[in-house]
């Protein structure tokens, strides 16, 4: 399979083939991006005519790119008698293709190289596939020795402009190729740059609002600020510094601040629901990228009922864009709505900053926002007033391109029209749909907010709202585990549909209930034994939908496939009920899915065949990686294994510690908590934990407790458990 190779600074991303070119036909989104625009789709290099032969490429060092090749025997030059070498770099904004030609045979050599570039300025989703009636104008390439200039102005009256500046001077330029004509003695090399600069320019009174900046700062100037770890596994390890480096890449500066971009190299810009999640994930790492998510968020909240892009007042928003078809409406993502699910996450992500933090400036400052969120909730989400949240699609399911112009048919994070599905294997059309995990969502922010609300100071007067949301909670996890229970399959529906009947597929979805402790005690141990049933944990990873049903598909998207997210969210919900045994499981599953990509990176998807059936992890050719809750997912374990959550505006600490099997020793410092700072040591001693509390400057109060239960234990006797 070939890899691609993508780097990313801010709003620039350049994706390339794994030698290093572009084209713009291949069926994955290459080319070098601003925001939403591809500045340019086509880029290729030739040795006196021929294609190089590739050697190697890496993407392994932040913001760069290298590829190693070579020429093939040609009639003045024996094959593997030159070497190029090419760097992709990209650095305070700036993008800079440097090539290197060495001379490795035994004779001087005149070698001409050409570089064919191009640009068809498409739009993102003209690049994903979606046809237009009508474009702007592609204006003629203008080239000097220097460098080249291509334009294109667009209907929405934005000139972009890509010019590449040259050294040394060209030859010629020729039918779309630059060409160099270099003369190399023997062991000598001689160097190519390539400066491209990308430029938007607007006319009078044409806004180029919303966008972010193409910044000079690579990373947040809290990044470094953060939770500092030394693990005894170099493997794990390397999955942690992985995902670290991953979420510095992602990230991009706006207005309110620092904000990862969903994936690469398709979804290169915010999204609602992704942000929210990888916030979740990274409170133990790092709580000011979630400070930072809540007021992006916050700042685009829906304010009007808008059915063309699912606005609606209080609704958090699922993803923007900036690109030429967002500003014309020519799709209905410059500001899109389209998730359910978002809105109770940014609930839930406020108030698990607020309890990590005690930040009550934040608090006030967003209070209207939360407000108005709960408004929502109320006032929409809750479509035929069930009690649940739920969501209606304004469109038939359409398995094309289409959805990119339409909208969404699915709006939970399992987003594809074929992702909800009955267990005969019949698609879900029956909307309204309540989600299991969004019910979940739900109840996680009633329970936080009652908690928050109850032991904020007296001053707030948020005393009588604790008790009104406890209340809800309490409403919705009965109703919650009468309606969506199985009894037959001793499991939870996947969702309700517009009539209230089950869907009734196997899925991972209820397993996300477990993280959010809505589903009952004496029905957790049914549907832990069916996660870890081998219908649906594969050796890679926990399936999103058991392979015993009809729907099942282990390469489709969301129908068996293996999500790293997915799974780190069943891991904490296994871990908070205590099934000690089985969070193991799951993460030895994760730890050895790393070995079988690049750089121990999770991508965002592969594919539910187990090893017993292929003997190797199977890859999604589209997957996104980096992806950012993905990349989360790596922190998030650190926070299972210390099971660690602060109380509400106190400095009482809970710690539920344990340490994998695959690891003998776990040093944390500098993690930011309730207010203090605080060192940790957990270390293997036979087949219990110690841990050593190695700075608390602070006075933080550490109560630790046991991380589980002896009744609950359902892997076989021979299964390796996470110490505790």
């Amino acid at each position: 399979m070939q890899h691609r190779r993508i780097i990313k600074q801010g709003p620039v991303v350049l994706a390339s083939n794994e030698d290093g070119s572009m084209d713009s036909s291949a069926p994955s989104s290459q080319g070098l991006f601003l925001e939403d625009t591809r500045y340019l789709s086509t880029f290729q290099i030739r040795i006196d005519g021929a294609l190089p032969l590739l050697l190697g490429s890496s993407e392994e060092i932040l913001f760069e790119a290298s590829f190693l090749q070579t020429n093939p025997d040609l009639p003045n030059l024996s094959a593997r008698g030159i070497g190029l070498l090419q760097k992709n770099t990209i650095n305070d904004g700036a993008v800079r293709i440097d090539l290197t030609v060495a001379n490795w045979s035994r004779e001087p050599q005149s070698v001409e190289i050409s570089i064919e570039v191009g640009s068809d300025f498409f739009d993102f989703f003209e690049a994903r596939g979606v046809k237009r009636l009508k474009r702007g104008e592609m204006r003629q390439p203008e080239a000097t020795a220097d460098g080249v200039k291509l334009e294109y102005l667009g209907l929405d009256h934005v000139l972009r402009t890509t010019h590449i500046a040259v050294d040394p001077p060209m030859t010629r330029f020729d039918q779309s190729r630059m060409y160099f004509q270099l003369e190399i003695g023997v062991n000598d090399r001689k160097g190519i740059g390539l400066s491209v600069t990308l430029k938007e320019e607007a006319e009078e009174r044409v806004s180029l609002q919303p966008a972010p900046e193409i910044t000079r700062h690579p990373k947040p100037p809290w990044f470094d600020d953060c939770t500092r770890t030394t693990l005894s596994n170099a493997r794990v390890e390397a999955i942690l510094q992985r995902s670290i480096d991953d979420l510095e890449v992602l990230l991009t500066e706006f207005p309110e601040g620092w904000v990862p971009a969903a994936g690469l190299p398709r979804f290169g810009v915010p999204f609602g629901r992704d942000s929210l999640i990888t916030g979740l994930e990274t409170l133990v790492w790092n709580h000011h990228l979630s400070r930072d998510v809540l007021r992006f968020l916050a700042a685009r909240q829906g304010k009007e009922n808008n059915p063309w892009n699912y606005e609606q007042p209080g609704k958090i928003m699922h993803e923007m864009h900036t690109g030429e078809l967002a500003r014309l409406k020519e799709v209905p993502f410059g500001l899109f709505y389209g998730s359910v699910d978002a809105t109770p996450l940014f609930l839930v992500l406020g108030a698990e900053y607020i309890r990590w933090t005690g930040d009550l400036e934040l608090f006030r400052e967003l209070k209207p926002n939360f407000e108005a969120a709960w408004t929502w909730i109320d006032e929409y989400g809750d479509i035929d007033g069930s009690g649940y949240v739920q969501y209606q699609a304004h469109t038939p399911p359409k398995l094309s391109s289409a959805a990119l112009t339409v909208g969404l048919f699915n709006q939970g994070w399992k987003d594809n029209a074929l992702a909800v599905m009955y267990s005969d294997g019949t698609m879900v059309k029956d909307h309204p749909i309540a989600l299991a995990e969004v019910q979940g969502y739900l109840y996680r922010a009633l329970e936080l907010w009652s908690a928050l609300y109850r032991d904020m100071p007296e001053s707030e007067g948020m005393r009588d709202e604790a008790r009104k949301l406890a209340a809800r909670a309490d409403t919705l996890r009965q109703k919650f585990n009468k309606d969506f229970w199985m009894p037959d399959k001793r499991y939870y529906a996947m969702a309700l549909d517009g009539h209230h009947r089950q869907v009734d597929s196997v899925t991972s979805n209820p397993g996300h209930c477990l993280w959010s402790r809505l589903i009952d005690e004496h029905c957790a141990e049914d549907v832990v034994k069916r996660l870890m049933d081998p219908s649906m944990l594969t050796s890679w990873g926990i399936r999103t939908m058991a392979n015993t049903e009809k729907a099942y598909n282990p390469f489709s998207y969301h129908d068996g496939s293996v999500w790293p997210f997915d799974n780190a969210f069943i891991a904490a919900g296994l871990k908070k009920y205590g099934y000690v045994a089985e969070t193991q499981r799951v993460f030895d599953a994760l730890v050895d899915a790393s070995l079988y990509f690049e750089y121990r990176r999770w991508p965002e998807v592969y594919c539910g065949v187990s090893r017993d059936i292929g003997g190797v992890l199977a890859r999604q050719p589209d997957a996104s990686r980096p992806q950012a809750w993905s990349a989360g997912a790596g922190v998030l374990f650190l926070q299972i294994i210390l099971g660690i959550a602060p109380r509400p505006f106190s400095s009482r600490v809970d710690i539920s510690p344990v340490l994998p099997s695959c690891l003998t020793e776990l040093t944390l410092s500098n993690m930011s908590i309730a207010g203090g700072r605080l060192g940790l040591r957990l270390v293997r001693e036979g087949n219990s934990v110690l841990m050593e509390v190695t700075d608390n400057p602070s006075g933080l109060d550490i109560v630790i407790h046991p991380a589980a239960r002896d009744h609950h234990h359902i892997s076989g006797p021979d299964m390796p458990a996470m110490s505790r």
